[in-house]
């Protein structure tokens, strides 16, 4: 079982941006040293409380605008935890930018990365980076083909919808070979079969849909999986939210 923590960076009412970034070291520090798997920091952006109340979300205000600079630096600051992102929204990055700056981290982290991508549910980072939303889907797997190329091609072109590349080559390639593992983000029904069908393994929460909806979505899946001939069982990772008290009483 891998057992981790999922960071949204959030700051609390009444907390500064930086009593936030050092409570999430903290925190990561704690994982450290306390024998967790891994931490997965989220990729939030235009999450202040300012925002976030005018939208209506009901999210918290999160500083996770920049989740590979926070990743550097807990990697500097470590030596056995994994880092991973969860998830890296494909459709507002750059691929050849993105490709040379995971490269990067995966070598700082001395292979401790571990690379989850998604669309975002949050509609709001689309408007404020000025991609609409209806060209997420595509975008993301453009976005992920390039990647892949990047990294395991010593030069490549790509001609798409929205990107087109001649004869570039990144370096520096990802220390983990031939890249670090990748893991998707489902949240939408068509997304499962989608993902099964690559081979893809899987993040899934609670947070927007309850057990009954992802049993059924996760038989789609690995119904895919096995229909496409990958081998063994998929691996998913569930997400869930947990209330930590300070003392027994004070839970209940």
């Amino acid at each position: 079982m891998h057992l981790g923590l999922f960071m949204e960076c959030d700051y609390r009412p009444g907390a500064t941006e930086e009593e936030a970034l050092a409570e999430a070291f903290g925190l990561v520090q704690t994982c450290e040293d306390g024998g967790l798997d891994a931490v997965w920091l989220a990729e939030r952006h235009f999450a202040s409380r300012v925002q976030l109340d005018k939208s209506g979300s009901g999210a918290v205000p999160s500083i996770a605008s920049a989740p590979l600079l926070l990743a550097s630096a807990f990697a500097a600051r470590t030596s056995r935890l994994r880092l991973g992102i969860a998830v890296s929204v494909l459709p507002l990055s750059h691929p050849i930018k993105l490709a040379e700056e995971i490269a990067t981290l995966d070598h700082i982290s001395g292979g401790r990365f571990d690379f989850g991508v998604g669309r975002s549910g949050f509609a709001t980072a689309y408007a404020g980076y000025g991609v609409p939303y209806e060209e997420s889907r595509e975008r993301f797997q453009e976005c992920l083909d390039i990647l892949l190329l990047a990294w395991t091609q010593e030069t490549f072109s790509y001609h798409g919808k929205f990107y087109e590349f001649n004869d570039v080559g990144v370096v520096p390639k990802p220390r983990q070979k031939p890249y670090p593992p990748i893991r998707v983000a489902a949240t939408t029904a068509d997304t499962f079969p989608m993902m099964g069908k690559q081979g893809y393994p899987l993040f899934i929460g609670l947070r927007g849909s309850d057990l009954e909806m992802n049993a059924a979505n996760l038989a789609t899946y690995r119904q895919a999986w096995q229909e496409a001939g990958h081998p063994g069982d998929p691996e998913v990772y569930l997400r869930l939210p947990l209330y930590v008290a300070e003392t027994a009483e004070a839970a209940y």
